[in-house]
């Protein structure tokens, strides 16, 4: 997942401005000068973020969040899951933030359970998914469907291809809608607008602050009836159509995509890269990396220097049986012990690592950190994580599930698998019995190196379900979720 993958020339580079971003501990991670940074919010000690970088943020001066501009503790107004673009200063502490969220609307036709739902806003199909996606403002945490059918929502997340994959969902107060797109032919007060996915919407601007010009790209707010497609608005603002405001060095974490509607032929959430000089992209289009290079805002594409696996292909749910902080000024580094049992085997050792490989810890807050010293003995977790060069687990999301001896209602381990019989399966040295007639292949039979994932839902040590996630020597990490 962190494995470094920096092209010579970026190297030579970052080595000459000499810029860095601060760990817990003040150590340091180069990273470039006077440059844009953009991502998911994974946690705070200043801002993490979803490529395992703290970022300092004791000089900023500017923090924009939904078209307020924040006084007082930046952080304050933030949270894990929001989508970011952070200015970075020539000493490589963060001079200013921006947060502005994908769309604003009510929620239609949603289906799923246990925080993994589909449901969609302005015609947009929005994904969620668990462990990952944040929660706010929810009588539960995930939702339960019918709370969130019907709700008006604050989606944060980031683009793929028509839809939207959530990493942050806010239930709001009031019914007023607000999404971005782009300006087509103006008629009289009206206007198509064009949303990142290339679907349109009509906007009704009679009642609006000004009538905006073909090709502009803007923010409309006001009131979307779901029965004619129209939008009328009361608020309508000129918007930068993507996340760097000016040239110079960039860095994003994301999706690498195909994309025929890119002029380079791919993107990461919308925004085109150029990936045609970068070796180290190659073989990552699907996954999620961290992609760093210049950008052109004349072209509005990022010419990508280097790319950096952020995948994290295995998951698991299970029994906390011992947690280790070796550090106390550092607490969210250290290992977790991931228990099965009954299921034999293990357990399953998880390294927390200090940044720039620093874990997501889901349900973090500036107010209340959520760190290695909150998770005790006996708690249920689901972690999501990768396998470093030398076979270590390492961490790159944790979910918090019902504290107590007997908290794992159920288990859940997805990898490669080790071996099989009649009888068992073993994933990452966990074995888990299969009965004929209980155990369910809904993708049919898996052989050793598949990639599948174990449901066991008594946490009795016996597997209910083993989906195949891939067939073997096949990356599907395009599956997994974003941290």
């Amino acid at each position: 997942m962190k494995l470094r993958l920096l092209t010579g020339s970026l190297v030579s580079a970052l080595t000459l401005v000499g810029i860095t971003a601060c760990s817990d501990d003040g150590s340091t991670g180069t990273v470039s000068s006077e440059s844009t940074v953009v991502g998911t919010i994974a946690g705070f000690g200043s801002i993490i973020l979803s490529n395992g970088n703290e970022y300092n943020t004791d000089n900023i001066t500017s923090c924009d969040v939904d078209d307020t501009e924040v006084g007082g503790v930046c952080e304050d107004s933030l949270s894990v899951g929001m989508n970011v673009s952070m200015q970075l200063d020539s000493s490589g502490a963060v001079s200013s933030v921006h947060y502005d969220d994908e769309l604003e609307g009510l929620v239609e036709n949603a289906i799923g359970t246990d925080g993994s739902f589909n449901f969609e806003v302005f015609g947009v199909n929005v994904t969620t998914v668990s462990p990952g996606t944040q929660w706010h403002g929810f009588d539960t945490n995930p939702p339960l469907s019918n709370e969130l059918d019907g709700a008006f929502v604050e989606v944060s997340g980031e683009w793929q291809g028509a839809g939207l994959v959530a990493s942050y969902v806010e239930k709001q107060s009031d019914t007023t809608s607000e999404v971005e797109g782009s300006v087509g032919t103006v008629s009289g007060t009206a206007f198509p607008l064009t949303l990142k996915n290339g679907s349109a919407i009509t906007v009704d601007a009679s009642s609006a602050n000004l009538i905006p010009q073909a090709g502009d790209y803007v923010e409309v707010e006001g009131s979307y009836d779901t029965n004619t497609a129209i939008l009328s608005a009361t608020r309508i603002e000129l918007e930068d159509a993507d996340d760097f405001d000016e040239d110079g060095e960039a860095e994003i974490t994301g999706t690498l995509l195909q994309d025929s509607s890119s002029t380079t032929g791919y993107s990461i959430n919308s925004t085109q890269v150029d990936i045609a000089n970068a070796t180290s992209c190659t073989d990552l289009v699907g996954s999620v990396v961290e992609a760093e290079g210049i950008y052109n805002q004349t072209t509005g594409v990022l010419v990508v220097e280097a790319c950096e696996d952020e995948d994290d292909e295995l998951e698991m749910k299970c029994l906390v049986s011992n947690v280790a902080v070796p550090n106390l000024d550092l607490p969210k580094v250290g290992t977790l012990d991931c228990d099965f049992t009954p299921a034999t085997g293990g357990p399953l050792t998880v390294a927390f690592r200090d940044s720039p490989e620093l874990a997501e810890f889901s349900g973090d807050d500036w107010n209340d950190h959520f760190d290695l010293t909150d998770i005790n003995t006996g708690a249920c977790v689901e972690i999501e994580a990768s396998l470093d060069t030398t076979g270590a687990l390492v961490a790159g999301l944790v979910e918090l599930e019902d504290e107590g001896i007997s908290a794992c209602e159920s288990y859940k381990l997805a990898g490669p698998v080790d071996d099989i019989t009649a009888d068992a399966i073993t994933v990452l040295g966990i074995t888990f019995t299969i009965i004929n007639g209980v155990t369910d292949f809904p993708d049919g039979d898996p052989v050793a190196g598949n990639s599948v994932k174990i449901n066991d839902d008594n946490a009795d040590g016996t597997a209910d379900s083993v989906e195949i996630e891939d067939t073997a020597g096949t990356d599907n990490s395009d599956d997994n979720l974003e941290s």
